[in-house]
């Protein structure tokens, strides 16, 4: 079933490739959301507060708000510039162990521009090509519903096992490998080098916010890409998504509250680094 690349030819329609579940009352919804999620296997979820019909990356976003069609190579000029101004202005306000990935990635490539410093941005609101997941679907529920209280929110689901079979063969046409091949998407991101392909990154253990959210990362090695699509290319067809109505999304975020997943426990709060990296989005992209 899997494609050896993301092929873009292909007709694609995101309520065939990702069925929709829309429950009409809280009732309903919790009893549905709960028996597709623990299914007796192995399922990673993604929540967004908006955006239903896709998933697209803070970075891609950024720039569909500019309505511009700027060339592949603005865009990646301002992807670096971003991610060093980023590590620099917000250097001091790091923890030991975000300080601690941003500088051996720095030390490795010589170059800022590198996941490292994605991976922290990611987690302070910075733009970048990085989509989160999550192995816990009260979790991606919480980010579903926590903001956008007018728009409905979404829960994307994959089956693990299925995503891993599909994304690791499209890798042996460019690596010539089917596994560990992280340090060769890292060398092509840092050097500017898109490849029309997927990856999967797991964030360090020492990493505090990303671990209690249970987080890892998809990125592209393109910009301007539909994740949604792009994983349904791939193979993917374990999968769906949970569409939550507005008027819903108060109510489930006070329960959720009520049952210990909230800002706190998942380390979510104002500081320092955040507003930087809130500083920086507004002046390079000219919105907030």
């Amino acid at each position: 079933m899997s494609n050896t690349n993301i092929k873009q030819n292909d007709q694609y329609n995101v309520d065939d490739a990702w069925q929709k579940i829309e429950p009409t009352n809280l009732k309903d919804f919790f009893k549905r959301f709960i028996k597709a999620s623990y299914p007796g296997q192995e399922i990673e979820f993604h929540g967004a507060s908006r955006g239903w019909e896709c998933i697209r990356s803070t970075f891609d976003i950024r720039f569909e708000k500019n309505k511009n069609n700027i060339p592949v190579e603005q865009r990646m000029m301002k992807e670096t510039i971003l991610l060093e101004t980023f590590a620099k202005e917000a250097d001091k306000y790091f923890s030991s162990g975000e300080r601690r990935l941003i500088e051996v990635a720095n030390f490795k490539w010589k170059k800022y521009r590198n996941t490292g410093t994605a991976f922290v941005g990611r987690h302070y609101r910075l733009p970048t090509r990085c989509v989160d997941w999550t192995s816990d679907p009260l979790i991606a529920l919480f980010f579903a519903c926590r903001r956008d209280f007018d728009s409905p929110g979404v829960v994307w689901w994959m089956e693990s096992e299925n995503f891993s079979y599909a994304i690791a063969s499209q890798w042996m046409p460019f690596y010539g490998k089917k596994e560990n091949i992280e340090d060769d998407f890292e060398r092509d991101f840092v050097n500017g080098n898109n490849k029309n392909i997927l990856i999967r990154f797991r964030y360090p253990e020492w990493l505090e916010r990303p671990t209690k959210q249970k987080a890892w990362i998809i990125m592209s090695g393109q910009y301007d890409v539909n994740h949604a699509e792009a994983i349904h290319r791939l193979g993917v067809r374990k999968c769906g998504r949970f569409i939550i109505n507005p008027q819903m999304k108060p109510f489930i975020f006070n329960k959720l509250d009520q049952w210990g997943i909230n800002g706190a426990t998942l380390g979510i709060y104002d500081s320092c680094v955040e507003k930087i990296a809130d500083e920086i989005a507004g002046r390079f992209f000219k919105i907030k």
